[in-house]
C-alpha cells in the first residue's frame, strides 16, 4: 500500500538526517548548526522525488480529507525528528482565476462577506492584477487589506490550484459560497456525508437535501472530486536546529510550482 511505502521512505530518510548529522554535536555550537542546516537541505531535497512519486501513485479519482496523504505524521528519535504535512490546495479559491472568471469572482465575494470582510475588496485584487501578478497571499497586504482580513483568508484563498473546489476537502467557508441558495445546514450535511463517503462524482451532491439540480447546474463548472495541487511542508528538526521545505506541486502535469527550503 502506498501509504506503508510512503513511511517506509521516510523512516529510511530520517536515519539518514540523524546519522549524518550526528557527529555535529562534538562541534563548536555555530558552527555545528551551519552544518546540520546544510545536512537539513540535502535531506529535504533527497525527499521531494518521493513526495511526488508517493502522490501520483495515489488513485486520482477521488481525492479526501479521508486519503493517506491527508494525514500528517512524525518520525522522532531521541537526536532528531521528521515531520510531514500534506494538503490540496484545490480546497480553496483561487485569487488569480477568480479576477479572471466571473463565477468564480462571485465565490469570492461571497467567502468574503462570510468572513466580514466588505465584499468590494475583490476590486482591489482585480486592480492589482492588471499590472501585476498575484504570487503570494500575503500580496493582499500591499493591496491595502489588513493583517487581520489577510488571516481570515488563509484557510480559504490560495494562488496556486487547477481552479475546480474540491468538495470533498473545501472547508465549510468556501463550500457555503459556491452558490447563493447554500447554507450552513447544507454545507453540514456535505461534510457529514463526506466523512462517511467522499463524493465520487460531482452529481452526487444532489444526493444532499437542500441542493437541487438547479444548484448543481449553476455551480457544477467551479466543483470537482479530485485535486491537483498540493502543497508540501516538511521540517527536519536535529536538536535546535530546524529546516523546512515548502513546497507546490502539480500531480497532473508533474511540474513543481513553487518551491522553497529555510
Amino acid at each position: 500500500m502506498i501509504l506503508l511505502l510512503v513511511i517506509g521512505l521516510f523512516l529510511g530518510l530520517a536515519g539518514y538526517v540523524v546519522s549524518t548529522l550526528e557527529s555535529t554535536y562534538s562541534a563548536e555550537k555555530t558552527v555545528s548548526k551551519i552544518y546540520a542546516k546544510q545536512q537539513g537541505y540535502h535531506a529535504l531535497v533527497s525527499l521531494v522525488p518521493y513526495i511526488k512519486d508517493a502522490l501520483r501513485r495515489e488513485d486520482q479519482k477521488v481525492d479526501s480529507l479521508m486519503d493517506p496523504w491527508a494525514f500528517p505524521f512524525e518520525v522522532e528519535t531521541e537526536r532528531g525528528s521528521l515531520r510531514v504535512e500534506i494538503r490540496d490546495e484545490d480546497r480553496f479559491v483561487d485569487l488569480r482565476k477568480a479576477v479572471r472568471d466571473p463565477k468564480l469572482e462571485r465565490v469570492l465575494r461571497r467567502v468574503f462577506r462570510d468572513l466580514g470582510i466588505d465584499p468590494s475588496k475583490v476590486d482591489l485584487i482585480k486592480n492589482w492584477s492588471r499590472t501585476r501578478e498575484i504570487r503570494s497571499v500575503y500580496d493582499l497586504l500591499r493591496m491595502g487589506f489588513t493583517e487581520e482580513e489577510v488571516s481570515k483568508v488563509l484557510e480559504a484563498v490560495t494562488v496556486y490550484s487547477s481552479g475546480k473546489i474540491n468538495v470533498n476537502t473545501a472547508p465549510k467557508v468556501v463550500l457555503k459560497a459556491l452558490d447563493e441558495d447554500m447554507d450552513d445546514i447544507v454545507v453540514e450535511r456535505i461534510t457529514e456525508r463526506r466523512a462517511r463517503r467522499p463524493f465520487e462524482k460531482v452529481e452526487d451532491l444532489v444526493l444532499i437535501e437542500g441542493i437541487t439540480f438547479d444548484t448543481l447546474y449553476r455551480m457544477k463548472d467551479l466543483v470537482d472530486v479530485r485535486s491537483a495541487v498540493f502543497r508540501v511542508q516538511a521540517t527536519v528538526r536535529v536538536g535546535d536546529v530546524e529546516t523546512t521545505l515548502d513546497l507546490v506541486y502539480d500531480r497532473r502535469s508533474g511540474k513543481i510550482l513553487y518551491k522553497r527550503i529555510y
